[in-house]
């Protein structure tokens, strides 16, 4: 066949003389004389009919539509998967915002746990520089104050009660690891399980979060602070004195970054997250 094409070409100002040969009819052969510049003719008009139909089967058929919508599906995937990462992004930072805010709010409302006793001169018994007697002269300072103001007044004096026990009961699925970012104790249990403080303290801010649904923060005397993640309800408002084992809340399956029903646990000493086990009795 090869042979034969260039021996068109090759005499393609000439005649080319074709001879069809029978195999079962030796006498019926045939033979054709054709010019070698029309069979070059009728090659490329074949091929260009054939290109020709091609195209317009793809572009008047549903095969071009259906090459054209996997083209489309493609792109569409691609567009949805950047506007996941783009919507991931975004409620990332927003809840960093949040937390961001919620720290700056603690630093700058939170007050401090000591007190303040105004001394002014009805005190001494002095009242428009006559000796009158005040009427709280002969109180002492404790006997002016709350209660409530006296017990805070020495929570941050004594040393926190540790090791403590477990602040719920349940199953302790991941342990800390600083390296993997992980700086707490998981503790699996049903919804509505109560938890408990680990030691007497103050509820220094607690509230919604995206990631950690109810968190509540309480600090304990010697810089010690314990962090409470995934509550389903908190039974604690910021300001309020705890003691040891005073119920806080009940936990759930709450916050994006939750994978169940459980508490999250952390420990802080002066800014530096610490393992709770070594806080906790075994």
């Amino acid at each position: 066949m090869w042979d034969f094409i260039k021996k068109i070409f090759s005499e393609r100002d000439g005649d080319v003389t074709v001879i069809v040969l029978d195999e079962n009819e030796p006498d019926g052969s045939s033979s054709f004389k054709l010019r070698a510049i029309d069979i070059v003719k009728m090659t490329l008009l074949v091929m260009f009919v054939s290109v020709s139909i091609t195209i317009i089967m793809f572009f008047a058929t549903p095969l071009g539509s259906l090459y054209q919508h996997q083209q489309d599906e493609s792109l569409r995937r691609s567009v949805v998967q950047i506007s996941d990462r783009v919507s991931a992004l975004q409620d990332s930072l927003i809840a960093r915002d949040i937390q961001l805010r919620d720290m700056r709010d603690i630093l700058r409302t939170t007050r401090d746990t000591l007190f303040q006793v105004e001394v002014t001169g009805e005190m001494f018994g002095l009242e428009n520089g006559r000796g009158l007697v005040s009427p709280t002269a002969g109180l002492n300072a404790y006997e002016m104050l709350s209660p409530n103001e006296i017990l805070q007044s020495g929570v941050m004096s004594q040393a926190p009660d540790f090791p403590a026990n477990f602040p719920i009961r349940g199953t302790l699925t991941q342990g800390y690891s600083a390296e993997e970012g992980h700086f707490g104790l998981d503790i699996a249990a049903r919804p509505g399980t109560e938890f408990y403080v680990l030691a007497d303290g103050t509820v220094l801010d607690e509230g919604w979060t995206i990631n950690y649904g109810y968190v509540i923060y309480v600090q304990h005397a010697n810089g010690i602070m314990s962090v409470y993640k995934h509550a389903a309800r908190l039974a604690k408002s910021k300001g309020d004195y705890v003691l040891k084992g005073d119920i806080l809340g009940t936990i759930g399956d709450s916050g994006v970054l939750s994978t169940g029903s459980h508490l999250h646990l952390e420990i802080w000493k002066n800014g530096v997250p610490q393992n709770p086990s070594m806080y906790l009795l075994n």
